[in-house]
This record gives structure tokens, C-alpha cells and sequence, in this order.
């Protein structure tokens, strides 16, 4: 099975053989890229691994953009998706729209896929799953729901992004995305939403997922504000030169 993990400035494709990761190649961008430039990177890329593709059996793409917003299902109409989408995110009349079900369908996502990959992928494989990233985050992220804590809220650091969540007694209260550029942003997002949902930072468990370690600095900052903070692992590779990759992103090892 090969999964491929789409963002504007990178291209990661995971390959895996009985549920097991056996290759990972990750293609950085220097800058911001057209859906038209990916679909070339991606058509460059089953080009040169023909041979290891060859028998491929299962296709998923996920895309990580932020062109998306949750809709509760009992509120969602299909015919309304762009409409939905305008409150917070540039969109075209002609863009079309996908959904994914979470939360044993008690939500809605509301994306923007890129439709020429999704046409290329379809006429080389004629089937394929994709879904928009934070649609996977977010039902892993309630598997880690910890009974200790009623309220809880889930910080992932992505490149340039960050993801905050936050669960009240198994049921999703808040989810955004966020830019940031520095460590500060990370600290002023956070303690912005906590603030917002009347959280208390002495209180509440903040779990960490992404790029973030014990040792960095960002980790000594948050923890200067909000006393219960924790770093979840998530499973890794026997090949330790996928693992740096792996702890960046934990949906590469998760989405298969």
C-alpha cells in the first residue's frame, strides 16, 4: 500500500507491506507549490520507483491544507459546502468540495482536495481513499483521551502549522489551525484558545504530538505557563533514519 502525504511545500510517500512501514521518501520545497507543480513531483516520483509500485494494491492520499472546517452532521448539507467553507478560508466558486465523516459521524470535515491529483491517481489506480489530514488527527487524538482528565487538549506542531484541539468528556469542543512562525506564536495560539474555552492552564493537560521534544525550547516555554503538559509517543520505525520524519508527522505512521 502507498500512502501520499500532499502539502504545498513538501510530498512525503510511504510505502507499506503488512501493515509495516518498509520505505519513506519525503520531497521538500524551497517555496509554496501550484497543485499543477505537485501532480508533476508525484508523476516524476511513480516514474522512478515503476519497478517498486508495480503491484501496488491500495492508494491513500491525505491532504494537509487549511482550506477545511468542521460542520456538525445534524447541520451539514453537501450542496452548502463552499458556503460553509467561506467563513474562514479564500475559496472559488468553482472549487470542488469533499467531506469526511469523524466521530462516529458526528461531524463532518469540510475540504478542499486538489482535484487533478485526485483524476491522476484515479485513472492510474482506478480506486483510491483520500482525506483531508486533520480528519486522521483528530479521531487518533481521541483514542488518547485519558480518563484521568474530563477536559483535555491536544497541541500538534506541524512545519509551519499548529493544530489545537480540545475534548470535554469524549466529545469534541474546538478544533483550528493556526500558523505560526516562532516559538512565541506556539505560547500566544495556545494560551489564546486555553483563554477562550475558559480552560485553566493549572489545570488542564495539554498533550504534545509532532515537532517537539523534552530537551527543546519550545517544550521549556509551554511548560513555564501550563503546568500538566506531556509529549505522547506514537509508534516508530525499525529504520532509524525514517524516525526523525516520523516524529516530525505522527499521521505517517498511522494513516495504512
Amino acid at each position: 500500500m502507498l500512502t501520499i502525504h500532499i502539502n504545498d511545500n513538501w510530498l512525503v510517500f510511504c510505502t507499506f507491506s503488512e501493515n509495516k512501514l518498509i520505505e519513506l521518501n519525503k520531497i521538500n520545497f524551497l517555496e509554496k507549490k501550484s497543485p499543477t507543480f505537485l501532480l508533476k513531483s508525484i508523476k516524476k516520483y511513480f516514474k522512478n520507483s515503476s519497478e517498486k509500485l508495480s503491484d501496488l494494491e491500495n492508494v491513500k492520499l491525505v491532504y494537509y491544507n487549511t482550506n477545511s472546517t468542521l460542520v456538525p452532521t445534524d447541520l451539514f448539507d453537501e450542496k452548502n459546502s463552499l458556503n460553509f467553507l467561506k467563513f474562514n478560508t479564500k475559496i472559488q466558486v468553482d472549487d470542488f468540495t469533499a467531506n469526511d465523516s469523524l466521530i462516529d459521524n458526528e461531524i463532518k470535515n469540510i475540504y478542499v482536495p486538489y482535484v487533478n491529483i485526485n483524476n491522476y491517481i484515479f485513472e492510474k489506480f482506478n480506486s483510491f481513499e483520500y482525506h483531508h489530514y486533520s480528519t486522521i488527527l483528530i479521531e487518533e487524538l481521541k483514542k488518547r483521551l485519558n480518563s484521568n482528565f474530563s477536559n483535555a487538549v491536544f497541541l500538534n506542531i506541524g512545519d509551519k502549522n499548529i493544530d489545537i484541539t480540545h475534548f470535554n468528556k469524549g466529545k469534541i469542543i474546538f478544533y483550528n489551525s493556526f500558523e505560526f512562525s516562532n516559538n512565541e506564536d506556539v505560547l500566544y495560539y495556545l494560551l489564546y484558545c486555553l483563554n477562550e474555552l475558559n480552560l485553566d492552564t493549572k489545570k488542564i493537560l495539554v498533550s504534545c504530538t509532532g515537532q517537539i521534544t523534552i530537551e527543546s525550547a519550545l517544550y521549556e516555554l509551554l511548560y513555564t505557563y501550563i503546568q500538566n503538559i506531556e509529549i505522547l509517543d506514537f509508534e516508530l520505525s525499525d529504520n532509524d533514519q525514517y524516525n526523525k520524519i516520523l516524529n516530525s508527522n505522527i499521521l505517517l505512521n498511522l494513516y495504512k
